[in-house]
């Protein structure tokens, strides 16, 4: 499994897709770090550019750890609120993180990851989070506080289509095979 994750880094490496949204403009890319792959969604919306991202790594154990999903909390600081909150950001990079490991690893990969407590329970409550992911298939662990794990086998996993910031409906990106739709 070692070895089809290193290979998937060097092939995703530099990846760049426009992605159609219906105001304003949108991509995707991917950054390497390391062993670290990096997800990437940017939006320019209202003169404005915001990001979210999602990282993950192979760890010692061979589990793919998902490091952190950031730039979809409700909030952007204590004042204002996050244009890419609930307009299916986050969905769109697990969907792609879904579909891209489905091409490369078995299906008895194990993704897993740790969620941090919320910012506010109540703008995040625990229940949408929760549902948030299992909605993909993942488990939730509860490590109290509002920390949760989420893990699930890869092969259990499924893509949810929801809308990108009012697009149609998306299941995410096949990184493996974007090249062949370019």
């Amino acid at each position: 499994m070692n070895n089809n994750y290193r290979r998937m880094l060097q092939l995703l490496e530099g990846i760049k897709q426009p992605v159609s949204i219906p105001r304003g403009s949108a991509g995707f890319y991917t950054d390497i770090k390391r062993s670290e792959l990096g997800l990437n969604f940017a939006a320019k919306l209202d003169g404005q550019v915001h990001r979210a991202r999602m990282s993950l790594t192979l760890t010692a154990d061979q589990q793919v750890k998902i490091i952190d999903l950031v730039g979809t909390q409700p909030l952007i600081d204590l004042e204002n609120a996050n244009p890419l909150s609930g307009q299916g950001v986050s969905s769109f990079l697990v969907n792609t993180l879904i579909n891209t490991l489905n091409n490369v690893l078995p299906e008895t990969a194990v993704i897993t990851g740790r969620l941090k407590a919320p910012q506010s329970l109540v703008l995040e409550p625990l229940a949408a989070r929760r549902n948030f992911w299992r909605r993909f298939g993942f488990d939730i662990e509860g490590w109290g506080e509002g920390r949760e794990r989420v893990i699930c086998e890869l092969g259990n996993l499924e893509t949810y289509a929801e809308r990108l910031l009012g697009s149609e409906l998306t299941s995410g990106l096949d990184l493996m095979h974007q090249h062949l739709i370019d």
